[in-house]
């Protein structure tokens, strides 16, 4: 599958989500290639953009992620949530079978809020 810089069909973050700073950072232990990832996500249903030669962006309504290869099998992450629907983005990556360690921050990016790990 391709996904190119224009990205994929897919829902777009919500424009009241898209005017904050990034509140959530993570990882995904042994992961595949970022690339591979943003393919998981669009079968999925979610919308993704190359942003780079090797991170990704994945979407949905209520979370735009940047998925970031930081070691050979391991990938970052950071973007914005609804922090109502952070339970659900642990259920998605879950669901895709991946292990995960995310932390939700304050809308001023002073304190953590929540952690989840699975």
């Amino acid at each position: 599958m391709e996904i190119t810089s224009g990205g994929t069909p897919g829902p777009r973050l919500a424009d009241h989500l898209a005017v904050l700073g990034n509140n959530l950072y993570g990882r995904i232990p042994h992961a595949p290639r970022a690339k591979v990832l943003a393919e998981m996500f669009v079968r999925a249903g979610w919308r993704a953009r190359a942003s780079s030669w090797t991170e990704y962006e994945v979407e949905h309504e209520w979370v735009c992620i940047e998925l970031v290869e930081s070691s050979p099998d391991e990938r970052l992450l950071s973007g914005v949530v609804d922090p109502s629907r952070v339970d659900e983005l642990g259920a998605v990556l879950a669901g895709l079978g991946l292990r995960y360690s995310i932390e939700l921050w304050s809308d001023d990016q002073t304190s953590p809020l929540r952690e989840l790990a699975g």
